[in-house]
């Protein structure tokens, strides 16, 4: 029998509520494992933030649980011993493996204890930095720390920020000029809240942050006090820092520091404000931004200074008087500034003055209206969405310190340049998109007018108009290239002879994606990189890797031989640092295998001359390998629906694997069940594949209840380890397995722009095959299905009724009204959607309503016969909420058993984590109840009112 009681999604409350919860556990292969509820969702880790030290000896990771503590991890590998420390905010390793920081506060449980009594979120403890010496396990402890920089390139400082104003309340008090070793600070809550109810009528304490530079391995500090902001360079040990006056006028003086050679300079005295603080990354020149008195605009007029080693002090250099400045534009702040690589231009930006509100006006007196014009670059409502960003907007100056020159490069009609050689190169490539904005209505994107720009001289030269493409320049800018879809090539521009020619023209290959169903010019695979010198281009084709030649439109050769046994090459960037592909020295490359959807690692040897298969196996490996700057060795993952992907040491030999991390333990309790990739063929004839996954106690003689979910293709995700999680939108499959499903998942193609019949072909075909086996009870299927997935589980409602019941989510069910509907998140039209993308209709409404129809399932409700459980958030931005509202209608006018979930002021899918738990307690309810003969929950039985909402689950 249920019961109604107030929400508490604790684990405890869960695991009374559920029915599902009266069987704990099976036995498998004469194990006994436990069953699987709801409070499994928060116990699982996942593995982020990873970290190798220059030479590998130390590793560190955070272990991160839906909800509660993050722990840090730190493992050593001459030891091998992993040692942990809780509640981890922030963590950073010292290159050489002997110190790792990382910040720390109060318990999650703590925090919401402070929440629950109303404690201002500013009256919080501040962070506490601990520094431990991994050799000896020991810490020094800094409560009260506000900002951390650890400088990665010489990790052998760390810098960060106490607020001196403000006792901390909550931990020991440690006396920072007389550290010693100590364990870690244990926040009190207790004392926090006491202390706190006595300080709270003070809220007029000014912050006065004091920066300490920390030398790890000297173990001394300096201090600059009073400092309200600072900058680091990122290749040096040179430092720049803002200083804020004693006395009660607060102006603000900038200084130049050597960390190194503890030696400091002021550079500018007496300013009311200074923002923007950048530096080039050998701390040789500066630039920051500011104003000599203080200013209550919303864009006030700052000057732009720089500082080179010539200077004595930093020169006023820019502002809006000067002569490059537009009329009535003012220098930003909300553009970083920054240095070219080499330090000799500076980048900053510029903005015309917007509107201001007359602030006499009452509100009774001002107008607000819309108007939307048809011919507008953008639509209303696209520029509505970007409101808070064209506020900041601004556009880019190029600054040549050498010799005091200035180019406007980004303006009104020109808003993204990219510039060469790391913003050194003489070219810089803008695009001109404003006269062909209006063709995002229908195509999703809007061509561009190339502009080949001159950072000498400021002239600038058409290369080509209206492309479809993003150009890129090759690192040493000599070449401009970008992928042309109309013409499915890749072109490439000389930037000396401004000659346009091709890469690969006479290839047998086809560079671009040969699976692409929807209706336009496909995409192509993408480019590996260059050859030093910028002399050859390596692409990649469905398979495999080529080098082709800017300078010759008819060379290609292949790197790799995946196509003929449907092997997938892609390069591994061990450096990210790298500016070229080290095809001369030994690369390893990640293979994936279409067939079989297993992944292996191989060595391409120098010269093309061998490849080795290094390590396989049926898993999936990470496409991403972490490598030790200064050594060979490495982590990786591999993971299966049954391996979790826990963190794997070895080296570029991978002759010795060892598994450093568990994050997991808990999963040998489990009955996990295993995943199996099917194959048949499907209505239209053709071979159709597919994913099933069995319960841990599968018995082929026995049959089960099966739930289908699918969105288009997943297949190649078959050994993707899927583990306990509150999904926002999908089932979790193996808790599903885990209580006794079977789920499968068949891959949808789209030949024939009606998506709907496509979706049965595949889906209805799939169902037909896997019920010829006999371990399916045919009575006990049921759909679920988000977003295009909830789209195509309405639509076979109205196909068959062979499903006991479904979860649609996020549906569209009318093809007409969403055609002209709003994507609200980003304020674009929806039509280019349906004409050249995802619902792959190909046509506009007007040349061929009767497709619409035949794809919109709303216009057949009668013939649905299948309750559903629809999800449809009222804040949805990419799928409007009334479509939902328009299936849930049409059911319950014609009287059909249909429920619908809507998570107020969550967006396309639940995202908090009390909602995910939720919605994902009640569709399990809904399935066990229709698949499983469970009571009916009374949350079906009664739908809840404004009164109930908030207050009781009725679970």
């Amino acid at each position: 029998m249920f019961t109604t009681s107030k929400i508490k999604y604790t684990i405890h409350h869960i695991f009374l509520l559920l029915i599902t919860t009266l069987l704990t556990s099976f036995q498998v292969k004469g194990q006994s494992y436990k069953k699987m509820t709801p409070d499994v969702y928060s116990q699982w880790n996942k593995i982020t933030n990873t970290q190798i030290s220059d030479y590998g000896n130390t590793i560190t990771y955070h272990l991160q649980k839906e909800i509660g503590d993050p722990i840090l991890a730190i493992y050593l590998s001459n030891k091998d011993t992993t040692f942990f420390r809780n509640r981890v905010k922030q963590s950073f390793l010292d290159p050489s493996g002997k110190y790792v920081a990382y910040t720390h506060n109060l318990s999650y449980d703590s925090t919401r204890t402070l929440k629950r009594k109303k404690v201002e979120k500013d009256k919080f403890p501040k962070d506490t930095l601990s520094i431990i010496d991994v050799t000896i396990d020991s810490a020094i402890v800094f409560p009260n720390v506000e900002k951390v920089i650890f400088p990665s390139e010489y990790g052998k400082y760390i810098l960060f920020t106490i607020n001196r104003s403000e006792q901390a309340p909550n931990s020991t008090n440690v006396d920072i000029d007389s550290l010693s070793t100590n364990k870690p600070v244990d926040n009190d809550l207790n004392i926090h809240i006491s202390l706190y109810k006595k300080d709270k009528k003070n809220k007029n304490k000014s912050k006065n942050q004091d920066l300490y530079i920390l030398n790890m391995y000297s173990n001394k500090i300096d201090t600059i006090q009073n400092v309200s902001d600072f900058y680091l360079a990122d290749e040096a040990s040179e430092l720049t820092y803002v200083q804020k006056s004693n006395d009660s006028l607060f102006y603000y003086s900038v200084y130049l520091y050597s960390i190194e050679g503890k030696a400091g300079k002021r550079i500018l005295d007496s300013m009311a404000e200074v923002t923007n603080l950048s530096m080039d990354k050998f701390g040789n020149r500066l630039a920051f931004l500011a104003l000599k008195e203080k200013s209550k605009e919303k864009q006030p007029d700052y000057d732009l200074y720089v500082y080179t080693p010539r200077d004595k002090v930093a020169q006023k250099t820019a502002n809006r008087t000067s002569d490059f400045m537009p009329k009535d534009w003012v220098i930003s702040k909300h553009k970083n500034l920054s240095f070219s690589d080499s330090g000799k231009r500076l980048y900053f930006g510029i903005a015309p003055k917007l509107p201001e509100q007359d602030t006499t006006l009452l509100e009774d007196e001002i107008v607000n209206v819309e108007i939307w014009k048809y011919d507008t670059p953008r639509l209303y409502t696209e520029m509505h969405a970007a409101k808070e960003k064209d506020m900041t907007k601004s556009y880019t100056v190029l600054y040549n310190i050498s010799n005091s020159s200035f180019i406007q490069l980004e303006n009104e009609d020109m808003e993204n340049v990219m510039t060469s050689a790391e913003g050194d190169g003489k070219y810089a490539i803008g695009l001109k998109t404003k006269p062909y904005r209006k063709m995002v209505t229908w195509l999703g994107e809007s061509p561009s007018d190339f502009i080949l720009l001159d950072t000498e001289d400021g002239s600038s030269v058409v290369i080509t108009e209206k492309e479809i493409g993003r150009p890129r320049f090759s690192p040493s800018g000599k070449y401009l290239y970008w992928w042309n879809r109309n013409d499915s090539i890749w072109k490439v521009l000389n930037t000396d002879t401004k000659v346009i020619s091709v890469m690969g023209l006479w290839s047998t290959s086809k560079f671009y994606d040969e699976n692409n169903d929807v209706p336009q010019k496909a995409n192509p695979y993408g480019i590996v990189g260059w050859m030093p010198g910028d002399s050859i281009a390596i692409m990649y084709d469905r398979y495999d890797l080529w080098q082709m030649k800017p300078s010759d439109p008819f060379f290609h050769q292949r790197i790799t031989n995946g196509r003929a046994n449907n092997d997938v090459y892609r390069y591994i960037h061990l450096n990210t640092k790298d500016k070229y592909i080290p095809l001369e020295d030994n690369i390893i490359l990640h293979v994936f295998n279409e067939k079989t959807k297993t992944d292996r690692y191989e060595l391409l040897q120098s010269k093309f001359d061998s490849i080795t298969v290094l390590f396989e196996g049926e898993y999936k490996l990470s496409s991403k390998i972490t490598k030790a700057k200064a050594s060979s060795t490495l982590l990786f993952t591999k993971e299966s629906f049954e391996v979790f992907p826990d963190l794997l040491l070895t080296d570029t030999t991978f002759t010795e694997i060892k598994q450093i991390s568990n994050a997991n333990p808990q999963q040998k309790e489990y009955g996990w069940g295993y995943g199996e990739l099917v194959t048949w063929t499907n209505y239209n004839n053709k071979k159709n594949e597919g994913m099933i996954f069995f319960p841990p106690n599968f018995d082929p003689d026995k049959q089960y209840p099966m739930i289908v979910n699918f969105y288009e293709k997943s297949s190649d995700d078959l050994y993707r380890h899927r583990a306990p999680e509150a999904h926002r939108s999908t089932i979790n499959y193996t808790y599903y397995t885990n209580n006794g499903y079977i789920i499968f998942n068949p891959d949808i193609s789209y030949p024939s722009n009606q998506p709907g019949l496509d979706c049965y072909n595949a889906v209805e075909s799939g169902v037909d095959y896997i019920l010829d086996k006999g371990f399916v009870d045919p009575d006990r299927i049921a759909l679920q299905g988000h977003s295009w997935g909830g789209y195509q589980v309405a639509h076979l409602l109205t196909k068959t009724d062979r499903y006991r019941c479904a979860e649609s989510g996020a549906p569209v069910v009318n093809m007409v009204s969403a055609y002209g509907g709003i994507r609200w998140e980003s304020g674009m039209s929806r039509m280019f959607q349906y004409e050249k993308t995802q619902s792959r209709l190909g046509l506009s409404l007007w040349e061929d309503p009767e497709r619409y129809h035949n794809n919109s399932p709303i216009y057949n409700m009668t013939k649905v016969k299948t309750p559903v459980l629809i999800l449809h958030n009222d804040m949805d931005g990419a799928v409007p909420w009334y479509q939902g509202i328009e299936f849930f209608m049409a059911l319950r006018r014609l009287n059909k058993p249909a429920w619908m979930l809507n998570y107020n002021n969550e967006p396309h899918w639940p995202v908090k984590w009390q909602n995910r738990l939720d919605f994902n307690i009640r569709m399990e309810q809904f399935f066990n109840y229709y698949l499983k003969d469970a009571p009916m929950p009374l949350w079906m039985k009664e739908g809840n009112t404004p009164l109930e909402k908030g207050i009781l689950n009725k679970y």
